[in-house]
């Protein structure tokens, strides 16, 4: 990568910093190039690392510097841009890594809660339309005629409302597998076009 291409990626990703941090680090990039000494088409990356690498050390040393400042004059003020330095630095950081397995944990427990919810509709169906249709086949023995009738209809309610928390579950069970795949594809999808842009 040479200087005006490492420059510029540098830039992109030093745009949180104030205009004064960002220009003192350009700046002080630009020179240190500058006294390397490469060939116009030189490999800027051999000697500094990557733009990504030399951000993330920026950022940490500006956040450590406004830290000792802060500590000197002894305020408050001015306590907010630490914080969001300190963000910056996290995010800049190999942390990234652990911090993105957490989201997939979520992620993954997020499926599971829902999908046990599913599961419990399906099976909160299959036992009332079983208990419906069980009540329907004793109300056909039950002495006296208005008992067997309040029987039977009951129990073909009971059942027809178990049958149709099983149609609701099973509907409420493919919009789940639609909902995750289309997720999945779109994670995907992100991550392919990461791939390319690196």
């Amino acid at each position: 990568m040479n200087k005006q291409a490492f420059m510029q990626e540098l830039e992109n990703r030093l745009r949180h910093l104030t205009d004064e941090d960002k220009l003192d680090a350009l700046e002080y990039y630009s020179e240190y190039i500058d006294d390397l000494n490469l060939p116009p088409e030189g490999d800027v990356c051999v000697h500094l690392g990557t733009p990504k690498e030399v951000a993330r050390q920026i950022i940490a040393q500006t956040t450590e510097r406004k830290i000792e400042e802060q500590q000197e004059k002894k305020t408050t003020k001015g306590f907010g841009s630490i914080i969001w330095l300190a963000i910056l630095g996290i995010f800049a950081s190999p942390i990234v890594l652990p911090l993105a397995i957490v989201a997939v944990v979520i992620f993954i427990s997020f499926i599971i809660t829902i999908g046990s919810i599913v599961f419990a509709f399906g099976v909160a169906g299959a036992a009332c339309a079983a208990a419906g249709a069980l009540v329907a086949i004793i109300g056909i023995v039950t002495p006296g005629f208005a008992q067997k009738f309040i029987a039977i209809g009951s129990g073909l309610f009971t059942c027809g409302l178990g049958i149709m928390f099983l149609l609701f579950t099973s509907v409420l069970a493919k919009l789940m597998v639609k909902m995750v795949s289309g997720i999945i594809k779109k994670m995907a999808a992100r991550h392919a076009r990461k791939k390319m842009n690196q």
